[in-house]
Formats: structure tokens, sequence, C-alpha cells
């Protein structure tokens, strides 16, 4: 990637208005974002390759974002969910609750921040072969501040072929507040396809690392 002086140079300027909207119109623009191709979405954002949607293979964020965007990267989590009633072969309406924490934190500007715990709540229809309820993750820092961030996506059911899958959010409310969040999942031990068939998915688990990025 080549160097930039700025997030304008870094995002191409035909991005800026699809992923640094207004707040009040960011659910407009991430709807738009996921009808791209991953084509569209590759030439369109240099740092952030292949998002055909709001949730994505984590190799399609292979290139690191230059650390002068970097507000804080977490490189180490975990997280639980829970599925009231449990996900299914036929769709229906889940409601999602869980809980989870972020450790090995970083953030230059405020050495301060090292951890993290958040709660999560949603709701959407899913089953097993469509399984991606958006969610609201709560993350309350060490030094007791917080940060709300709104994940539009989410991962329930492992997707089949993939281990490491990525989620785009933004930071609604709190520090960072703006913020671009991707949350970074390894689904490997999440319940696949088959086992949602055959026995229903009541919750799931999984490692996770969180970066918030400063995009204007």
């Amino acid at each position: 990637m080549t160097s930039a002086g700025s997030p304008r140079q870094w995002l191409h300027a035909s991005c800026l208005s699809i992923l640094a909207p207004p707040p009040a119109a960011f659910e407009v623009a991430m709807k738009r974002l996921s009808l791209k191709s991953s084509f569209a979405v590759a030439s369109c954002v240099s740092g952030i390759a292949a998002l055909a949607f709001t949730v994505a293979p984590a190799a399609a964020f292979a290139q690191v974002p230059p650390p002068e965007f970097t507000l804080v990267e977490c490189t180490q989590g975990s997280q639980s969910q829970n599925y009231t009633p449990a996900i299914s072969l036929f769709a229906h309406l889940v409601n999602v609750t869980g809980s989870g924490r972020f450790s090995s934190c970083l953030d230059a500007a405020n050495p301060g921040i090292a951890f993290g715990s958040f709660t999560i709540t949603g709701n959407g229809v899913a089953s097993c072969l469509i399984a991606s309820v958006p969610t609201q993750n709560t993350v309350t820092w060490n030094d007791g501040s917080q940060s709300v961030i709104e994940f539009l996506g989410g991962v329930d059911v492992r997707p089949v072929g993939m281990t490491m899958v990525t989620l785009l959010g933004r930071v609604s409310s709190g520090r960072y507040e703006n913020a671009l969040a991707i949350k970074t999942m390894d689904v490997s031990s999440m319940p696949g396809v088959t086992q949602c068939i055959l026995g229903g998915v009541p919750s799931a688990t999984a490692n996770v690392s969180l970066s918030l990025l400063r995009l204007f």
C-alpha cells in the first residue's frame, strides 16, 4: 500500500460517501455497501478489500491500515452468545444475548487502555442457512469509559469452508464515537450447518479481536 498523509488519500474519494457518512446515515450507507460486489468494493477501498457484505472472510482484510488511522487495537479476546429460541433449520425470530472480553489492547493516544469487557444484544430472523443477526456490543474499557458498537451482521452458524470471518460496524456512541469497527472472529469452534440442522444452535463461542479506525 502506498503511504498516505491523510485518510482521504488512503480511502478513495468515492468511498468516503459510503464509509464516512453523517452518523444518522450510516445504516443506509452500510446497506448500500452490502449491495456492491466484492470487485467494486475492492477497487473502492484500498485498505479494506473484497467487502461484499458486512460479514466477510478475514482474508479480505489482509492489508493492515496505516497506524495513524488506528484508534485502538485489541489482538486477543473471546465471546459467547446465546440464542432464544435456538437457531434451527426453519427461519424464525431469534434474540441474541452474550458477553465477552477484549485483551492485549493498544491505544497509542491513551496508553491506559489495556482491555475491555463487553455485552452483546440483538435480534433478527435466522436459520441454519441464513444466520447473521445484527448485534450491539457495549464495551466497557478498563478505565470505566464505554463504546457502543453497532454491527449490522453477525456470525451465528459457521459458514461452510470458513474458519475466520470479519464483521464490520460503527461506534455509535461513547469513546471512539464514529470510528469504523472491525471484529475478526475465529469461528472454527462454532456449530456448523450440519450440526445446526441436526440439533439446532442454542449457543456459540468464538475467539475475537477488534480494531477501531478513524476514517476522517
